[in-house]
């Protein structure tokens, strides 16, 4: 059964160039318990779509067409004490039914429509009928059975339909529950909308359709986070940084679950910002469930961190903290808006792995909004892909990425790299301007199988697949040729030939200082640094790409400025081409940036917005006085300059007609082309790309590969290619270097480091990947634990020790590796004395006694029965159960010393019984042809 329904949704924006078609003639479901995915380029109208059903959309937007629903009786039951009048007089069944009998007259299908419409009049008798819809239905399909217009009969039912829609709660199903004499036989709608009092002793509404573009806000107010929760894409900008990340769940609860729904004043609202968790009876239950919430969704400690801010979470962390905002009311449906775009790879899968457990522990549909065609083929059930405002094809998931029925769809699917792939096919063109579409299909102009019908009419949907598949595509065509799209004659990544070393990095390091200034450094004395990069060494040859891969915050950006000398290392060599970098004076260093050049992840941030196309182009080339040959006779130095530019447009795909244009003017892809040719401008023989498809969709970023690979050939350009996208990397890097906390875990040609990972790291990175085929095997992946550890404070031996899930037990000790793991969980909780004892007994007691558990800590009492025993619970919370003796006593005796606040003592016990190999020695890359700094690998 349909819980979520989109009709024909139309969303503008007005602009002062014209209405921006943002979302144009969608028609989506969502059924109960299914993941559905929205996926399509940036502008495509996803997340308009999204913020479309649940009534979010902002000035100068307006849905201005089409209907959304939301099946829900129990909604319903909650709407109608204060919005009687909400209660529409008929079914919904029934006025779509007048709807699409409407629809069939105009299309002259008449067969059927006039006995239709007589069921119709029949079942308007049990109605109260206010609108005396079964009498018109009745003269209708009497009007047509004397050959009366179809359209006037299709203008009649129309109207008849909007009279028949007086209301935004429809009750399809109710009965009357011992209803007194004079309530027998009534109608329940009547009833609910006249009678509201009564209604609510006797009435009982079995299911109900809300439909939410028609309800009032303060009803949407009441389907949002309740019924319907989204999480949105950036947590930082999503979590109020003033509040507490307790608070901020409450908030919800307090709105849907606590009854605590006041008037809305700005004296109310001014007391909804205080804090008030801890205070009174009620913030007593809230706190309660705020903490359940919070443990759900893997949050340590949740007891004691519900006091602590957004900024004091890691990026994981804040993430599910909006997760459990989202899910802390039980909705039905969970709208995901991109949950996971900007997070690494490895909190990604714990991201998505959380997501999928807790849906199918609450039941819950999804609707999944993403570009990233593997976290589709990975978590939903059925696929729409939307370009230009419109869905172009819908189907089950693996009808669609194994049979793409729609161009956009097969050329989307084309551009993801790949293991098979040696050259990705861009989409060519960009999504069209939105205010001035193309007629008939919006695809056409960029498809490779157009022809003269698909450029005129509308574009119907014809069905394919199985005939139980329900996949719909809205293309003219019912096959086109794949064999005629690609270029196969085009050069792949490995096409090219790499020379003699070209760069050479030796233990480079990089610390930031913490301290605020001078006099701060000066007065302070031994001042913490952060360890952002710590003796990093690796070569780059002549010709090739180096990938460096990592988590955020490894050190990747930091270690290729401080290569370029953008940052000053605080040690360590940088050779380039005989000449060491960090010896050179200022003026050679100047001199030698010619050589040494790199293109930034954001376009937007790093291109000037006051500047041309061809005066950012142009600004290297008025530095290092370019070009070095004197014009020719006539040619001023301008012009030749000029010329140069036209030149590097050119050269990185850009139309030299665009370097009167300014940033803002130019598509993602446009933006990141030109910063590629500043980079060109100076004939630099090595690149550092720090992340440059990173902020791109997928399309364009399958261009900018190919540039780079094209560019790499044409001018012999060696890279150094930062990214945390590890098909990315397999596809345009010879060899690749992992980091992990400011070290290189390990370096390996590409082919083999993918074949045969040999540090822990390296292995979780890879089997992390989301696959885009939704018939992959994932039941191996690995799921990391935890977050990376301060690089102020690194963990002694391997840096990876903390999150390792192969961490090498004592010798003497026999335990399996998931045991040991966890006991270093829980290790490593106490020696940063990251346990509440206090809350985790607090917990224990309120599971096993309910709300009776907690006593009255406001009087000044014991939070809980200091009898509750710690020990079950913090075996239960670390997953201890089950241990070797050995292990066992030693679990037992730090828990008896927590118990009596003996921190140290437990941590003593912990280290004498359990200290690895892993945390006394730090191992060493080595000079070896695939080298892993891993004992394991030794």
């Amino acid at each position: 059964m349909d819980l979520l329904s989109v009709s024909n949704l139309r969303t503008q924006f007005a602009t002062e160039r014209g209405q921006v078609k943002a979302v144009d003639g969608v028609d989506l479901t969502v059924r109960e318990g299914e993941t559905v995915g929205l996926v399509g380029e940036s502008g495509s109208g996803k997340s308009v779509t999204a913020l479309s059903a649940m009534g979010l959309v902002d000035d100068p937007g307006e849905v201005v067409g089409g209907e959304v629903t939301l099946r829900s009786p129990d909604l319903a039951e909650r709407l109608l004490p204060r919005f009687a009048d909400g209660v529409a007089s008929y079914p919904k069944a029934l006025v779509d039914a007048l709807r699409e009998l409407a629809a069939a007259c105009r299309d002259g299908d008449l067969g059927g429509v006039a006995a239709e419409l007589d069921d119709i009049a029949e079942d308007c008798e049990a109605l109260a009928d206010p609108e005396d819809v079964g009498d018109t239905a009745a003269d209708a399909a009497e009007d047509l059975r004397a050959a009366a217009d179809p359209d006037d009969v299709a203008a009649d039912l129309d109207a008849l339909a909007e009279r028949a829609a007086d209301g935004f709660v429809f009750v399809e199903e109710a009965r009357i529950e011992n209803p007194p004499a004079e309530l027998s036989g009534r109608d329940p709608r009547a009833l609910l909308r006249n009678q509201p009092e009564q209604a609510a002793e006797h009435v009982v509404v079995e299911d109900a359709v809300v439909e939410l573009t028609a309800a009032p806000e303060e009803a949407l107010r009441a389907v949002r986070g309740g019924e319907m929760s989204m999480i949105f894409q950036d947590p930082m900008t999503s979590l109020n940084p003033a509040l507490t990340v307790g608070e901020q769940v409450a908030e919800s609860l307090r709105l849907h679950q606590f009854d605590g729904r006041k008037e809305d004043t700005w004296r109310n609202a001014v007391r909804e910002i205080l804090p008030k968790i801890g205070g009174g009876e009620i913030d007593e239950a809230v706190l309660e469930r705020t903490v359940e919430v919070l443990s759900e969704v893997g949050i340590p400690e949740p007891t004691s961190r519900v006091d602590e801010h957004p900024h004091e979470f890691s990026g994981g962390m804040r993430q599910r903290v909006l997760i459990a905002i989202a899910l802390a009311c039980r909705p039905r449906l969970l709208v995901a808006d991109e949950p996971t775009t900007a997070l690494d790879v490895t909190i990604q899968a714990q991201i998505l792995d959380l997501v999928g457990d807790l849906q199918e522990e609450l039941g819950m549909s999804m609707l999944m909004i993403t570009h990233d065609l593997g976290v589709v083929a990975e978590t939903c059930d059925r696929v729409a892909v939307m370009y230009a405002g419109e869905i172009v094809e819908e189907g089950p998931v693996e009808e669609i990425f194994t049979n793409p029925s729609h161009p956009y769809t097969y050329t989307l699917l084309e551009s993801v790299p790949t293991e098979e792939k040696e050259r990705l096919q861009p989409i060519e063109g960009n999504v069209p301007d939105l205010i001035d579409l193309p007629d008939g299909c919006h695809f056409a102009p960029r498809c490779p199988w157009a022809h003269e019908e698909c450029r005129r009419g509308e574009i119907p949907y014809l069905q394919h697949g199985p005939a139980d598949a329900d996949h719909r595509s809205k293309c003219v065509l019912d096959e086109f040729d794949t064999t005629e799209y690609g270029d196969e004659d085009a050069l792949g990544a490995g096409g090219h030939e790499i020379g003699d070393r070209l760069v050479e990095v030796d233990g480079l390091k990089k610390h930031f200082s913490r301290a605020d200034g001078y006099l701060d450094r000066l007065l302070a004395g031994d001042v913490e640094s952060v360890k952002a990069v710590d003796g990093v060494s690796f070569d780059v040859y002549e010709g090739e790409t180096l990938g460096l891969v990592g988590e955020s915050g490894c050190g990747k950006s930091t270690t290729g400025r401080a290569l370029l000398q953008l940052l000053e290392p605080t040690d360590g060599r940088v050779v380039f081409a005989g000449d060491d970098l960090t010896d050179l004076p200022n003026d050679d260093l100047r001199a030698r940036r010619r050589d040494l050049q790199m293109i930034f992840q954001d376009p937007m941030s790093s291109l000037d917005p006051r500047m041309t196309v061809g005066q950012i182009v142009a600004e290297p080339l008025q530095i290092h006085d370019l070009p070095p040959e004197e014009p020719s006779e006539g040619i001023s130095k301008r012009e030749q300059r000029r010329r140069r530019v036209d030149e590097l447009l050119e050269a990185v795909g850009l139309d030299p007609g665009q370097r009167g244009r300014y940033p803002h003017e130019l598509s993602g892809g446009q933006r990141q082309r030109v910063g590629i040719a500043r980079a060109l401008a100076v004939d630099p023989d090595f690149i550092v790309c720090d992340e440059p498809v990173s902020a791109l969709d997928v399309s364009v970023q399958a261009q900018i590969l190919n540039l780079l690979e094209d560019l790499q050939e044409e001018f012999g350009l060696t890279f150094l290619f930062i990214a945390h996208d590890l098909s990315v990397v397999r596809h345009i890097c010879d060899r690749v270097a992992v980091m992990y906390l400011g070290e290189i875990a390990e370096v390996a040609d590409t082919d083999d480091l993918f074949e045969d990972p040999r540090h822990p790291y390296t292995r979780a990175l890879l089997s992390a990947i989301p696959v885009p085929d939704p018939t992959a095997d994932t039941d191996d992946r690995v799921i990391l634990e935890g977050d990376v550890p301060s690089p102020i404070d690194p963990p002694s031996g391997c840096n990876f020790r903390t999150r390792c899930p192969q961490v090498i037990p004592p010798e003497e000790l026999d335990v399996a590796q998931a045991d040991f793991r966890a006991v270093m969980n829980y290790r490593q909780r106490v020696e940063d004395r990251a346990i509440d004892p206090e809350g985790i007994r607090e917990e224990a007691a309120l599971r096993e006694d309910g709300p009776a558990g907690r006593t009255a800590a406001a009087d000044g009492g014991d939070p809980v029965d200091p009898d509750v025993p710690l020990g079950p619970a913090l075996r239960e919370r670390f997953g201890l159960a089950d241990l070797p003796p050995t292990a066992d006593g030693a679990v037992a005796e730090s828990v008896d010393r927590l118990a009596a606040d003996d921190w140290e003592g437990a941590e003593r016990v912990l280290r004498e019984t359990f200290e690895s190999v892993c945390e006394r020695e730090n191992p060493r890359l080595g000079d070896r042809d695939h080298p892993a700094a891993c004992h394991l690998a030794d």
